[in-house]
């Protein structure tokens, strides 16, 4: 009896770490996908440096959760918001609207993607 105890408590702080980790990787990612939005819209006001700031605040909080985001998520995902963002940063400082907004919406989705890859729902565990 006691061995299913400990078999029902090891399941649950999986569970409860797993539920956790949606959690963090769906705040994390919606904050930055919001202050790229918001880098987006300086740049439609010709704020470029303004925007490049922005967007560097949100590639440095990236990079500050590497460790983390490379032990929980797959790393061909998190390679590819890596490129994302440094083609984003590129098409800021040349300050090319149009490659820049495309560049910024797809890194967006990446984000997006990458918290939703994470929740519980039926067609994750399908």
């Amino acid at each position: 009896m006691r061995r299913l105890w400990i078999s029902v408590l090891i399941l649950l702080l999986m569970l409860g770490g797993s539920l956790g980790n949606a959690w963090y990787a769906k705040q994390l990612t919606d904050g930055m996908g919001e202050r790229l939005r918001q880098a987006q819209e300086l740049t439609e006001n010709e704020r470029w440096e303004e925007a490049q700031e922005l967007t560097r605040e949100v590639y440095d909080q990236w990079q500050e959760r590497h460790f983390y985001l490379h032990a929980t998520m797959r790393h061909a995902d998190t390679d590819q918001i890596l490129r994302g963002f440094r083609t984003v940063m590129e098409y800021l400082r040349l300050q090319e609207p149009d490659q820049y907004n495309a560049a910024n919406a797809d890194l967006v989705t990446q984000l997006e993607l990458l918290a939703e890859m994470e929740q519980p729902s039926v067609v994750n565990v399908l």
